[in-house]
């Protein structure tokens, strides 16, 4: 085999390689991405929770007389009025989300994908549970959260959700 052909052969094997890694790491971010999705509606409620119970201004953290904190008490407060604000933040892009998702579940003239949807995640229901509700099998119940979590992933997180292949 002559030189140039090994070349081509590597290059070629070089480029393949290269373009099977870069669909692995879209199809590995898509998955992420649905993922995440579907971790923030499993700890909806525990945020929202947290958020509307959890203290919040820095007069209720500290009763004490004294007006001056050591640097390492700042960066504590700090961080739980950040984390609030981002819970608060989240809380709200996700309820805009939710409601484009039944928006648009409404306009496929499919408003029990979003039904099961929420009783799934916000409301706890299983899976069984739902499809006696929504006279309808489990494995459908499944399939239709499935369609909706990922729908509502690209709401929430918009381009990096969509993998173009």
């Amino acid at each position: 085999m002559d030189q140039a052909v090994a070349e081509q052969l590597v290059k070629s094997a070089a480029l393949e390689a290269v373009q099977l890694f870069e669909k692995s790491q879209k199809k590995c971010s898509r998955t992420k991405v649905f993922h995440n999705a579907k971790k923030l509606m499993e700890n909806y409620n525990r945020i929202h929770q947290g958020m509307i119970e959890g203290i919040s201004e820095l007069s209720y953290l500290d009763d004490r007389s004294s007006s001056q904190k050591s640097s390492e008490e700042d960066i504590y407060i700090n961080s739980i009025l950040k984390s609030k604000l981002r819970s608060i933040v989240m809380i709200a892009h996700l309820d805009k989300c939710m409601k484009l998702l039944k928006e648009e579940q409404i306009r496929k003239n499919a408003p029990e994908k979003f039904e099961a949807f929420k009783l799934y995640y916000l409301d706890n229901v299983t899976q069984e549970e739902i499809a006696e509700i929504l006279h309808s099998t489990d494995r459908t119940i499944r399939r239709w959260v499935s369609e909706a979590t990922e729908i509502l992933s690209v709401y929430l997180f918009g381009a990096d959700a969509i993998v173009l292949e």
